[in-house]
């Protein structure tokens, strides 16, 4: 399924295109995560303008190849990554991949997901500068196509997101642990 912010040329708002990941993750019936009042950093509102910039969905290859989107080609910070590793869903994801799925799975995953991997690294490569882990408000209401010209990101394509062998991961498996 191609959701629309998924276009290079997209002409949504990044505030639509959250909202279009948003209905995406609950017509696949998955919980959205959202920041309370109190939290000083919006961290899942930063984790969701990701999947929307880089145009990235939620299927397992897809969260691998958004960690390198982040990592290679924005400006996190260290601080935040160890705070979004202390979120509860998070823990309990990383505790239920670990006892269902080894210690191995992850980079199996990668493995298995390196051409794509080798692809979003070449992408940040190219860009005009990073994106702001960090969103500030001001690029909510701008287009995707004005923000990824800006930039310099390049989405993946249908084709280039094809890993070299798919893995199999079902999200229920979280359910199990809590």
């Amino acid at each position: 399924m191609l959701l629309k912010y998924q276009n290079q040329d997209s002409e949504q708002t990044l505030r639509e295109a959250i909202e279009e990941y948003h209905q995406y993750l609950t017509d696949i019936g998955r919980q959205i995560l959202a920041d309370g009042t109190e939290d000083a950093d919006p961290i899942w509102l930063y984790h969701d303008a990701t999947h929307a910039i880089f145009g990235q969905d939620t299927t397992i290859e897809d969260e691998a190849a958004l960690d390198f989107w982040v990592f290679f080609g924005t400006t996190f910070s260290w601080r935040l990554l160890k705070q979004y590793q202390q979120i509860p869903e998070i823990k309990d994801l990383s505790r239920a991949i670990l006892s269902e799925l080894g210690i191995m799975f992850i980079p199996l995953l990668y493995w298995r997901n390196k051409r794509v991997l080798w692809t979003v690294i070449r992408n940040t490569r190219r860009m005009n500068k990073k994106w702001p882990f960090e969103l500030p408000a001001t690029l909510l209401d701008r287009r995707l196509s004005e923000l990824r010209e800006e930039y310099g990101i390049t989405v993946l394509t249908s084709e280039q997101k094809v890993p070299s062998r798919l893995t199999e991961f079902d999200y229920s498996i979280v359910g199990k642990i809590s």
